[in-house]
């Protein structure tokens, strides 16, 4: 209710849902999931991106300076 201002447990039928159980070890929900015929692992991590050379100059923090000297 704090993050959604939304009553998640609120049923359209007009009850309220029970959360039964919280799963905290990776062992019982592997095995939930994999009996279920759901992934059990996260998506796989692409490599990070290689750019040849320095990276493009943008303004910012470094332009700072050269602008209030030119403002005197």
């Amino acid at each position: 209710m704090r993050v959604f201002r939304e009553d998640v447990l609120a049923c359209p039928c007009g009850g309220r849902r029970v959360v039964p159980a919280y799963l905290t070890q990776p062992g019982p929900v592997k095995a939930i999931l994999d009996h279920l015929g759901l992934p059990s692992t996260g998506p796989p991590i692409a490599l990070a991106r290689f750019t040849a050379g320095p990276p493009p100059k943008q303004p910012g923090r470094d332009d700072v300076p050269v602008l209030q000297q030119s403002l005197r």
